[in-house]
């Protein structure tokens, strides 16, 4: 089998297997500027990897729920290998890249769907699950039950002056909730916006459902016309390293893999944006960042960039995951108690010295404060809320203390007072059977204590 690869719908390259390695070759007419990868820069000679298809092809194949639904769907095309699974899905994904079987045409030819009727509809299961069945046929990693859907056509006249209309693709990714985390829609929305409302750093535009349970988020790799113009690639990646390693290296190895590729005009920006970006994971007890959710995007190698923030969840408001440590070790140690090694970090790894970290702490703390009561009285209005917003803002209470001084200010705010003044009961307990904790395909499996 092999597979044609595109760069914005131009064919650049082959991708085929040949004994025991995955090869990568470019045609004799991709230039500079064609590159598959920031990892495969455009050269004559073939790109080999061995055993498994190169990093880079592997960063958006679907995990978890959709893959088993892929599976379900299209279980005759599969051999077992994930080259015959990107041949299925490679067509409609994430970033400026395309794969499709030799000869075929990238782009997908399905039925529409009408946003609005998601965000003011009931999302139950069973309906969300026909809607992931309907809209397999694309790739796009995570293990949170998500699909890509087409859009209503663009009018004639617009696909006339583009010329690509074979390569528009949706302009957002739809998010669901499962049994494990109900109301995921809810949480994401607010997490995010503990950062978002500040105006601090990119992150990723979204709206949630009017019932909480999905989550409908703009690309930032399509243009206005959904017509996919930028290059982007994990931290996971970068560092060369399959999907399910996705926890195995250390905060310092992820930003270095990055760093390397930041043009030194914008590098400032860019360390300030990782920053904030870890600060929050803190803040909101999200621990589920990893080398997959931190990615660089582009549109040539002279603006690499980080991509907008997103898939930030308060993973401690579900009492499965709630005893899990950061997603990624800082100084070797993976622990939500930082004290100073946050502060050291910021300082010898990113160019911010403790006045400004400390500065960026209460910034999002305060943030924290104001949008839990945003929670709070979201919870009021909508009962079937209650649950998740008290584990929520219980959760900021702790992350916040966690990041601040162990002596602090009296001008310090926390959310202790909004959550009495709201009769919430304290925090339902984490589960502790690590039996449980370690099948989830959301979270790392818990390490050995030693």
């Amino acid at each position: 089998m092999k597979l044609d690869v595109q760069v914005k719908g131009k064919l650049v390259a082959r991708l085929y297997r040949e004994r025991d390695e995955y090869v990568l070759k470019y045609g004799a007419t991709a230039s500079a500027e064609d590159f598959v990868s920031l990892t495969m820069p455009v050269r004559e000679e073939a790109w080999k990897w061995p055993r498994d298809l190169h990093p880079f092809f592997r960063q958006n194949l679907p995990e978890g729920y959709l893959l088993n639904v892929i599976r379900e769907e299209f279980g005759p095309l599969l051999d077992g290998t994930d080259l015959s699974l990107l041949a299925i899905i490679g067509g409609m994904g994430i970033g400026r890249v395309t794969v499709t079987p030799e000869g075929v045409a990238p782009g997908t030819q399905l039925e529409p769907l009408q946003l609005e009727d998601l965000l003011t509809g009931e999302n139950t299961a069973d309906r969300f699950a026909a809607l992931v069945h309907k809209y397999a046929r694309a790739a796009i990693s995570g293990a949170v039950p998500k699909f890509i859907a087409p859009e209503l056509p663009m009018p004639n006249d617009v696909i006339a002056t583009l010329g690509k209309s074979t390569l528009r693709t949706s302009r957002h990714i739809i998010k669901g909730s499962d049994a494990n985390t109900p109301f995921l829609g809810f949480n994401e929305f607010y997490s995010m916006r503990v950062l978002e409302r500040l105006n601090v750093a990119n992150v990723a535009k979204a709206r949630m459902s009017e019932d909480g349970r999905v989550l409908v988020v703009e690309r930032f790799d399509v243009d206005e016309n959904g017509i996919p113009v930028f290059g982007l690639e994990d931290t996971c990646g970068l560092l060369g390293l399959p999907p399910h390693e996705k926890y195995s290296p250390t905060t310092e190895k992820v930003l270095n893999a990055a760093r390397s590729y930041l043009p030194a005009s914008g590098a400032r920006a860019q360390l300030e944006q990782f920053g904030w970006l870890l600060l929050t994971n803190y803040v909101v007890r999200n621990a589920d960042c990893h080398a997959k959710n931190i990615a660089l995007y582009y549109t040539s190698l002279a603006d690499i960039a980080f991509t907008p923030v997103y898939d930030v969840v308060t993973t401690q408001a579900y009492p499965r995951y709630a005893a899990s440590a950061p997603g990624l070790s800082v100084e070797g140690r993976k622990t939500w108690t930082v004290g100073k090694t946050l502060e050291r970090f910021f300082n010898a790894r990113l160019g911010i010295a403790p006045r400004e970290y400390a500065s960026m702490v209460e910034r999002l703390c305060e943030s924290a404060v104001e949008v839990g009561r945003e929670v709070i009285e979201a919870a009021k209005n909508e009962p079937q809320w209650h649950g998740i917003a008290k584990q929520m803002v219980h959760a900021w209470n702790d992350g916040m203390e966690s990041l601040r001084s162990p002596r602090p200010a009296a001008q310090f705010r926390g959310l202790t007072a909004a959550i009495e003044e709201a009769k919430f009961s304290d925090p339902e307990p984490p589960h502790t059977s690590r039996d449980v904790i370690g099948r989830s395909e959301l979270l790392a499996k818990p390490r050995e204590r030693r």
